[in-house]
């Protein structure tokens, strides 16, 4: 039973390297959740070629999608030469304080996130016009390129091999060879998919070459540190590395347009729907009569000559500071303590994601760093005393799964976070002069506005009133409390503002250039300190609020932005480097002559030179920026959201199972807002062996409501006799998420395994006898706990955290004894003997971080079955998720434990080459030794425990520039030998192979 489950899970894990596939996200966030969310009232309205779909409280922002939505289908779909062939979806949510697009073009939707993007690693643009434009891009743009129906998205080539040793009333042992390969139909590489959708159409300006972007490329060309073609490919790489498949990828389609003319795009998208292809570099070829290398390298030497020329000034006289904090990839908001000794900023620390932050404190006596609020984000404010921090995070959950900005207090002293509110969607606060309030950005519908609370009794008073997606950013509050500095923006690049608060008047006090941000008070209030990118490189200025004099105080290559001062003038802020953002100091800071700053941009193309043949006709002056108006609209007539159900996708499937060959297939839909998930598939072979599954997940509640149903049927044979064995199992319950990390699921269980033999009498007469031979019923519990360290390789080398596995099932299950003749139909029936058990199991998962990336992992498992069972339901401790030493079936009893302990590393960790379709990425060894029995009597015998040592490879690749593809070894030797049934184990070399889309430990 617990063999036939296994095989259905592995199953199901085929298909998920589908969904990674399909979504095309506009920025990925390595921890984000889905939660069911009953709460949410939805609607629905039509537009010309969109469905849009919002849930109550985003109708503005739904409104304008689909105005935008509508303006861009005409030119994108005239680029690509691709309309699509029924109206597309797009559905809005701002459920949470979470901001990005997603487009499933598998199932014709796109889904948008109503909160503006606020991104380190990009400059600030109208987020609707943006992502719009963008997802709506990957739509036409990937399904031009399909090489098949948008129903058939994929296909598998599958092999399950088996381990020889099986208990006697098995057919088959347990896998010990498990490959699942998929063969993409749509193959795109990341660089050019993520290229074009920013790249869109030229002249619109949604999304354009930014101080931001060419900050990232400029870094990366100057320290020879520009990513490869390979490694533009694929993600899988930590923020930095992502953002720059993107950067790189919008830098070169941009290249690729207007040396090769934009026809370019589309014509290497037309030549990956051939059926052959699967090599981008070819189809470039095809378009440009160059292939994907000579290109690369002709822009490369493009890019070197340009930084080169355009930094020569800049280099002749940086000024950069002493770089405080080197280590991590973000470090943003430094502020000085009261007293001019510490410095506390937003870290990631030595993590792989910008999402993923803390807020710190480094006291630059003695150097001494302190972890202060795990999760803690955006900007936040110190007490004028000292004594306390606030700061906001989006950490916690609330009852309905959303994680929103709240304010939350560090207090110093007692070195305690206290939570202030709750679902206030406020960040970025910063405190009144006497600590009795506080001024934060509330967000809401995509807008953003500056609200005051008050910390003792709540009460939150609204400061201003935009309600047309305006976004205003890190509110600082002047000493003499009648003023609150902070950034604003229309849509385009930001300028420095001041409100009046007594008036609620708003004065622009910076406003040259595309951008000017994160505005700070001097300590005496009569100047700011602020980044601008007035030169095309963002730099520090102090303004002189009295006279307007501005002056110059660093002069860098990367990028300098959150500046702070204290008392004594010395000068920290966020520095831009290569890998990423650190904190640098200037003890002495002075004003430097703008004439060093000099710096030449990328000249901009005109549209009317790349938009040609019939792309010239394209009108596009009334949408583009800054020409279009998307404020206040009139509200569509919308009416209640009906289900609407995406088309059936199939995956067809060749398996290669126990010697026999199988086709089938799986099979998914749901509902557009997910609140119904269908799954299911199927195998056959020429014997008619089948294996069937189906799945489906209601999920209009809090708790996700499932119903799942397994089916095998195996036929085999020995002399004249035929042997046909069915398999069953159904459960249906419910799961949900309790807090984060945390799952609980509750089901019934009910299984049936009948079996039919077939043959002749004596006399060649067929016959053929039927019956059941295990039954079971039972509800059971489990709850699971994840908590590993998000990194870049927390699969293949997990360096941080937990996962813990508890399950209880309370089973009545009845397994065949013997026949007895009926009475009174002279037939033979089944006799069976009751059980009526307690099944408790536990895994536990340690992963622990070692020096250069090496790792240990600690395992315990741990089983038992409270009464005396039939041998059939014992469990069992060997095989590839046990003692890897030893047969699955040869360690079994009513109680098991297993410890393990492995030691991992990277042997190579940028492969950076390619064969074929397959790109490899990271290459890990290790060693391990597993320690287990399982026994039926009460005592454990510590002499009868079974020990194995061996090694383990995994290589870490990619299929189709877009498919994880995980490749496992293990080699394990039992050091112990011992019988079991009559049989021998151990003293000997058993091994494992895997090629899937995750690892199984």
């Amino acid at each position: 039973m617990k063999r036939f489950l296994f095989l259905f899970i592995i199953n199901l894990s085929f298909i998920h390297a589908q969904t990674i596939s399909e979504g095309r996200s506009h920025l990925t966030s390595y921890f984000f959740e889905v939660n069911n969310h009953p709460e949410l009232q939805w609607y629905s309205f039509e537009t010309e070629h969109f469905f849009i779909h919002y849930h109550e409280g985003a109708q503005r922002t739904a409104n304008v999608i689909a105005k935008i939505a509508e303006e861009v289908h005409g030119p994108i779909t005239q680029l690509y030469d691709f309309e699509p062939p029924e109206k597309t979806s797009f559905i809005v949510r701002d459920h949470d304080d979470y901001s990005n697009g997603a487009a499933y073009y598998y199932d014709n939707k796109v889904e948008i996130w109503a909160s503006s993007m606020s991104f380190e690693l990009r400059g600030t643009h109208n987020w609707l016009r943006n992502v719009i434009t963008h997802e709506y891009t990957h739509m036409i743009q990937l399904q031009a390129a399909r090489k098949f129906s948008r129903k058939v998205p994929a296909m598998y080539l599958q092999w399950i091999d088996y381990e020889k040793e099986k208990r006697p009333d098995v057919l088959y042992g347990y896998p010990n060879t498990i490959v699942s390969y998929p063969i993409a139909f749509t193959v795109m590489p990341s660089w050019f998919a993520e290229g074009v959708a920013q790249y869109q159409i030229p002249g619109l300006r949604y999304d354009h070459w930014d101080s931001h972007r060419d900050m990232l490329l400029r870094t990366a060309v100057v320290d020879d540190q520009l990513l490869t073609l390979g490694q533009m490919s694929s993600f899988g790489k930590n923020s930095i590395g992502n953002e720059r498949a993107y950067n790189q990828g919008f830098a070169f389609s941009t290249y690729l347009a207007e040396n090769y003319g934009i026809e370019a795009l589309a014509r290497a998208t037309e030549a990956m729907k051939k059926r052959t292809r699967f090599s981008f570099p070819s189809a470039l070829k095809v378009a440009t009569g160059k292939d994907g290398q000579t290109l690369y390298k002709e822009w490369k030497k493009f890019l070197e000559a340009h930084y080169a020329t355009s930094l020569a000034t800049i280099n002749a006289r940086k000024i950069t500071g002493k770089t405080i904090e080197p280590v991590g990839i973000g470090n943003f908001n430094p502020q000085w303590s009261p007293d001019g000794k510490k410095v506390a900023y937003i870290s990631t620390g030595k993590g792989d994601y910008l999402s993923l932050t803390s807020l710190v404190l480094r006291d630059l006596e003695n150097q001494e760093k302190t972890l202060l609020a795990p999760g803690a984000n955006q900007a936040f404010d110190w007490s004028n005393d000292g004594k306390q921090i606030i700061y906001s995070s989006r950490k916690e959950k609330n009852k309905y799964g959303s994680r929103l900005f709240d304010l939350y207090i560090y207090d110093v002293e007692k070195k305690k976070n206290r939570r202030l509110t709750k679902n206030l969607r406020g960040h970025s606060p910063t405190f009144s002069p006497d600590n009795k309030s506080a001024v934060f950005v509330l967000n809401g519908d995509g807008t953003q506005n500056l609200a005051r609370i008050d910390l003792k009794i709540k009460d939150v008073e609204l400061l201003t009133q935009f309600k047309n997606g305006e976004q205003v950013y890190s509110p600082r509050w002047s000493d003499d409390g009648q003023n609150i500095l902070f950034s604003f923006t229309p849509g385009e690049g930001r300028s420095l503002r001041i409100l009046n608060l007594a008036d609620k008047k708003v004065t622009v006090v910076a406003d040259e250039g595309p951008d000017n941000r994160d505005g700070v008070w001097s300590p005496d209030s009569k100047s700011i300190y602020f980044a601008s990118d007035r030169s095309g490189i963002f730099n520090i200025y102090k303004k002189n609020i009295a006279s307007g004099e501005t002056t110059l105080l660093t002069n860098v290559v990367g990028g300098a932005f959150t500046p702070t001062v204290n008392s004594a003038g010395q000068l920290a802020y966020s520095l831009f480097v290569v890998d990423g953002y650190k904190i640098a100091l200037l003890d002495e800071p002075e004003s430097i002559a703008p004439e060093y700053t000099t710096y030449t941009k990328f000249p901009v193309t005109p549209p009317t030179k790349v938009l040609t043949n019939g792309l010239a006709s394209l009108n596009l002056r009334d949408i583009a920026a800054p020409n279009f108006n998307d404020r206040n609209l009139v509200p569509a007539q919308a009416q209640p959201y009906k289900n609407r159900y995406s088309a059936f996708s199939v995956i067809p499937r060749i398996v290669r199972d126990y010697g026999t060959t199988k086709v089938g297939s799986y099979f998914f839909s749901s509902d557009l807002l997910d609140n119904y998930n269908i799954l299911g598939g199927f195998g056959v072979n020429s014997k008619f062996d089948l294996d069937l599954f189906g799945l489906i997940n209601y999920n209009k509640f809090g708790p996700t409501l499932f119903l799942e149903a397994y089916n095998q049927r195996r036929h085999t044979e020995e002399g004249k006799d035929e042997y046909t064995y069915n398999l069953t199992e159904v459960y249906a319950g419910l799961r949900r998420g309790l807090s984060s990390g945390h799952n609980l699921e509750l089901a019934l269980n009910y299984g049936q395994y009948n079996a039919k033999i077939s043959s002749v009498t004596q006399k060649n007469e067929p016959f053929s006898f039927g019956y059941t031979y295990h039954i079971s019923r039972g509800l059971q519990t489990r709850y699971e706990y994840f908590a590993i360290a998000p990194a870049i390789d927390a699969s293949a080398n997990p360096r941080g955290g937990r996962s813990v596995t508890f399950s209880h099932h309370a089973m009545y299950t009845s397994f065949i004894d013997s026949f007895q003749v009926n009475s009174n139909f002279g037939t033979a029936q089944e006799v069976f003997t009751d059980y009526k058990y307690n099944e408790f199991q536990l895994d536990w998962k340690e992963y622990l971080g070692l020096w250069k990336k090496h790792s240990m992992y600690f395992r315990f498992k741990g089983g038992y079955i409270d009464r005396v069972v039939d041998s059939f339901y014992h469990l069992y401790g060997g095989g590839l998720d046990g003692n890897r030493g030893y047969p699955f079936y040869s360690i079994e009893g009513r109680k098991h434990v297993l410890g393990t302990i492995a030691y991992r590393l990277p042997l190579f960790w940028n492969i950076d080459k390619s064969l074929a379709q397959v790109y490899f990425d990271k290459f890990y060894v290790g060693v391990f030794a597993d320690y287990s029995n399982a026994f039926v009597d009460d005592d454990m015998k510590l002499n009868q425990f079974k020990r194995s040592v061996g090694t383990q490879l995994r290589l870490e690749m990619f299929s189709f520039y877009g498919y994880p593809t995980k490749l496992f070894f293990n080699a394990a030797y039992g050091l112990d030998e011992f019988q079991n049934r009559g049989i021998t184990y151990g003293k000997e070399w058993r091994y494992y192979f895997g090629i899937t889309f995750d690892y199984f430990d």
